[in-house]
């Protein structure tokens, strides 16, 4: 475990220091307070030693946890009662999400129970349709199309307030806690099956839990409204420097043992119904998740503490000087770094060359999203500049990422909308929508209606281009395949 957590250190190093030091530049050119760039450069160890303990525990727990479950339900054989376990491991992973109850506290006009409770019902109903699709070979376009379509419906009929807020709570169901689990999972009931398919049908799940709230919170805009008017005073601080590091601390470390308390109680559950793990395999998990907790509180300290204040300030200074329009390059700039540091990202990518055998690398994963952020935290800042409907940019952008899953390679389009799924995180939502927050102020636009959505796009923006990546390898596949069967012919002709 030492050799594997100090590999994780050097891995979080590299990921971490190239946008520290683009932070760093920037903050020191518009001349923010000294104490926030002190704050952030604590802030920045903090987020190496977290990522590299969060990577090394979920590791050794969520992951062994997931699969656990996963294989206990096979060996059972009991369908019903997979798609049982399926339903209440989306409900219970999603209704501690602390950013979930964020976005609950936007809407209002409800109680905030109510939209947790919903939310999270729509991510256990996605999954369990997700796993009856892998159980009955159903195809992962028909399903995610059938979905865009209600999805693209309910946007005609919903005010604009909810189409942001909607497109973000995809986004944030699917955090470093629940996609680890999920996959492993998937991994898990795909055991079941020994077809060719079997080995796409692995991802997928993750994509799919992601798009159940975006169906649930455009239905509940048909029947309930949003207040327009946002509370900013959570991105500026008094505090000094030791009290936002204790206080985001003491914070984060309740909120993410809360949100494992559930993912703890079904997997007792299934040791009970299942086959148990044996004695050193359950203190591997155990002493997994306490690195689990201690490194994403850890995260989370950091990112609180001064990201969000970070974030908000360069947005509102930059866009309120004469140089306004220079946000949106060095925005685009550090959004193609920002997401090397999302620890759900790292764990997915993790999974996905494991799972693929190097097939599907990591540093491919990693370029297609870092451009996909890019792209989305550029026309994030173009909505606020121009204060453009979201509706204008995601419906051109789910047509084009569901017409592309009919030319790309099955497992391509699976790992695309998982990617899609993890890549808005923490980082995102405390320092990404911070800085369009910032802008939308200075400009003084509709916080809810055009600065929100960043998390919508970054969730989006993967999904088009690891497709399109699918569909580039499959070309130079094709091309080295005729090209292997040519010069076999022209040998062949030459002997004879």
């Amino acid at each position: 475990m030492k050799n594997k957590l100090t590999e994780n250190l050097i891995d979080a190093f590299k990921s971490v220091i190239p946008i520290a030091i683009v932070i760093m530049i920037v903050s020191l050119i518009i001349k923010l307070p000294g104490d926030l760039i002190m704050s952030f450069a604590i802030s920045s160890v903090l987020l190496i030693l977290g990522i590299a303990l969060f990577t090394t525990g979920a590791d050794m727990s969520m992951i062994t946890i997931g699969e656990t479950i996963g294989n206990s339900l096979v060996k059972r054989g009991n369908k019903s009662l997979i798609l049982l376990v399926s339903l209440i491991i989306g409900i219970v992973i999603t209704i501690s999400e602390p950013d979930l109850m964020v976005l609950a506290s936007e809407l209002s006009s409800m109680p905030s129970y109510l939209t947790i409770g919903l939310v999270s019902l729509g991510v256990g109903v996605f999954l369990l349709i997700g796993v009856f699709r892998i159980l009955r070979k159903i195809s992962y376009r028909t399903v995610v199309t059938i979905t865009l379509l209600a999805i693209l419906i309910l946007l005609y009929y919903t005010q604009p307030e909810f189409v942001s807020i909607a497109f973000d709570g995809g986004g944030v169901t699917t955090g470093p806690m629940g996609v680890p689990l999920i996959v492993a999972f998937g991994y898990g009931i795909t055991k079941i099956r020994s077809d060719k398919d079997a080995k796409s049908d692995t991802f997928g799940l993750c994509g799919l839990s992601s798009l159940g709230p975006i169906v649930i919170i455009l239905f509940l805009g048909l029947f309930f409204k949003t207040d327009s008017h946002f509370n900013i005073d959570n991105f500026t601080t008094s505090l000094s420097i030791s009290e936002r590091f204790i206080t985001s601390f003491l914070s984060s470390i309740k909120e993410v043992s809360v949100s494992l308390l559930p993912i703890i109680g079904v997997f007792i559950v299934s040791q009970i119904i299942g086959k148990k793990i044996n004695k050193n395999g359950f203190i591997k998990i155990f002493f997994g998740m306490i690195l689990t907790i201690l490194g994403l509180s850890i995260f989370l300290t950091g990112v609180s503490a001064s990201f969000l204040e970070t974030g908000y300030r360069i947005g509102n200074i930059i866009s309120s000087s004469e140089y306004k329009y220079l946000l949106i390059p060095i925005s685009m700039i550090m959004g193609y770094i920002i997401i090397n540091a999302e620890p759900a990202v790292k764990i997915l990518n993790k999974q996905i060359s494991d799972l693929t055998e190097g097939s599907i690398s990591e540093k491919m994963i990693n370029l297609c999203l870092s451009l996909g952020v890019s792209l989305a935290i550029g026309l994030s800042l173009l909505r606020v500049f121009f204060q453009i409907p979201m509706i204008y940019v995601v419906m051109p952008g789910y047509f084009m990422a569901g017409m592309l899953m009919y030319f790309t390679p099955n497992i391509f389009t699976t790992v695309a909308y998982d990617s899609g799924g993890a890549a808005s995180g923490a980082l995102t939502t405390s320092f990404l929508l911070p800085i369009c927050i910032g802008a939308c102020v200075s400009l003084g636009g509709n916080i809810l209606s055009d600065a929100f959505g960043v998390g919508s796009l970054v969730s989006l923006t993967p999904i088009i281009t690891i497709q399109v990546l699918g569909i580039i390898y499959e070309h130079k596949l094709k091309v080295k395949e005729n090209k292997v069967y040519n010069e076999e012919i022209v040998e062949y002709a030459w002997e004879g």
